[in-house]
């Protein structure tokens, strides 16, 4: 009987935390990171340089735009063809390049001006650098799992210690990267027309 007893109360337990756990599931909110951001080439910095003021209050509205899913997409960073290059190209590290530990996240940096960027740290999953100028950009530590980089010029960027889990760097010239290993090149997707630094092997295809 005490045994009965027993597994009838583990079962309406087991019942009731199921139950509640169905019926509070459908409710929540998805995590914004993995909601498709739509990459479209209309921000407002289009061809333009923004100031630093104006950095720094993007990295502020898309870090908000990333906790709050119900946030309009125009709260998100695009810096699409956005001209990030330090008027002084001898004080890059201080200007507007610099995203050094930034939230940024699905950020839209197609065709962006980037040379020399600070983007060390920074949480970079799923933003879209499609054909964007990152030539001697440090990239070290960055995260980079499901960031578009396909046909990104990367000539001289540091890669070092970046997580690349699932990069999509089809087309993408690596053979003046710094920092690359065979480990992080294993992780990303690769195509034939992505060319590797010397030492490098090419993965088998991300299925």
């Amino acid at each position: 009987m005490f045994q009965i007893s027993g597994v009838l109360t583990i079962f309406l337990l087991f019942g009731c935390w199921n139950g509640s756990f169905s019926k509070t599931s459908p409710e929540k909110a998805p995590d914004p990171i993995f909601i498709q951001f739509k990459h479209n080439c209309t921000g407002n910095y289009k061809g333009k340089k923004p100031s630093n003021k104006a950095i720094l209050q993007i990295r502020e509205a898309h870090s908000k735009w990333l906790e709050d899913p119900t946030a309009p997409d125009e709260y998100g960073a695009n810096l699409c063809e956005a001209d990030l290059i330090a008027a002084d190209f001898r004080m890059a590290m201080l200007a507007r390049a610099d995203f050094r530990m930034a939230m940024l996240a699905k950020a839209n940096f197609t065709e962006a001006k980037l040379h020399n960027a600070q983007l060390q740290g920074a949480n970079l999953m799923r933003a879209n650098f499609s054909e964007a100028q990152l030539q001697g950009a440090n990239l070290d530590n960055a995260m980079l799992h499901l960031a578009i980089l396909q046909k990104a010029i990367l000539q001289g960027a540091s890669l070092e210690h970046a997580m690349l889990y699932q990069a999509k760097l089809q087309g993408a010239d690596l053979r003046k990267v710094k920092g690359l290993t065979q480990y992080q090149i294993n992780m990303a997707c690769l195509d034939q027309h992505t060319k590797l630094p010397p030492g490098l092997s090419r993965p088998k295809p991300c299925s």
